[in-house]
């Protein structure tokens, strides 16, 4: 995978840094968007001695201008971009009947439409650089009603269907198209907004008896971006320790 270049999307933190991580180590130049100057500055920090082969920057995936910029300032550095990992998401609580619709809308908003918006931004780039390339997004067993948010939960589901269409529309590109869905995964927000016991409540359910690791998902991520898996699109894979089997 050297001389690749990848964009992960909401990538200071979580999931999203630990694809980054793994990208970089695999030998990938890896350029980082998000929303939060925190995040980003503390990535930057983690990712000092990778300066030369990597490019943070503060984007929203759900602002087209900002996606074109961001996917230009990566092809004018490095010639190309090979992966789209579609990682930044929003979260916030509620039910059907609490969930307001300012809520519904900013979630979708993201996970959703910025998803489309950036996969239609870089598989512009994918098809002018000719190679074909891979793109992988990042959903959650939430799309099949494991107790999220009613916002969240179709918002990945309609990441399924997203994943699906593209994958049949940029095949003949050379562009594959893929799904991973994690389960309950312990990064910073999980542990932050569910609570020790709801994690160990769902290691406990799980076929596996163990919650994941951003690290987990990230390994998966990174095969399917991988020349490896060029035979491999339109798919969802649950990263969920058998919680969910699709």
């Amino acid at each position: 995978m050297e001389q690749r270049v990848a964009l992960v999307t909401g990538g200071s933190r979580g999931i999203g840094f630990a694809v980054a991580r793994q990208f970089l180590d695999e030998g990938l130049s890896v350029a980082i968007t998000d929303v939060s100057e925190r995040g980003l500055a503390e990535a930057r920090e983690k990712l000092s001695s990778e300066a030369n082969r990597t490019h943070l920057t503060n984007a929203s995936v759900a602002n087209r201008p900002a996606m074109e910029k961001v996917v230009s300032d990566v092809v004018a550095r490095w010639g190309r971009l090979d992966v789209l990992v579609n990682n930044a998401a929003l979260n916030r609580p509620g039910g059907v009947f609490t969930q307001t619709d300012s809520d519904w809308n900013a979630i979708v908003e993201v996970n959703l439409t910025g998803a489309f918006i950036a996969t239609s931004v870089a598989a512009a780039a994918m098809r002018a650089g000719g190679a074909g390339g891979s793109i992988v997004n990042i959903g959650s067993i939430g799309a099949n009603g494991f107790g999220a948010a009613p916002a969240y939960a179709a918002s990945k589901a309609g990441l399924i269907g997203l994943t699906r269409q593209a994958a049949v529309e940029l095949g003949p590109l050379g562009i594959t198209v893929n799904l991973v869905a994690p389960g309950v995964t312990t990064t910073e927000w999980v542990e932050k907004n569910l609570g020790q016991a709801r994690i160990d409540a769902s290691a406990a359910s799980a076929p596996l008896r163990r919650a994941g690791t951003p690290e987990d998902v990230a390994s998966v991520v990174c095969y399917l971006a991988s020349p490896g898996a060029r035979h491999v699109t339109g798919q969802v894979v649950s990263v969920s320790g058998g919680v969910w089997m699709p």
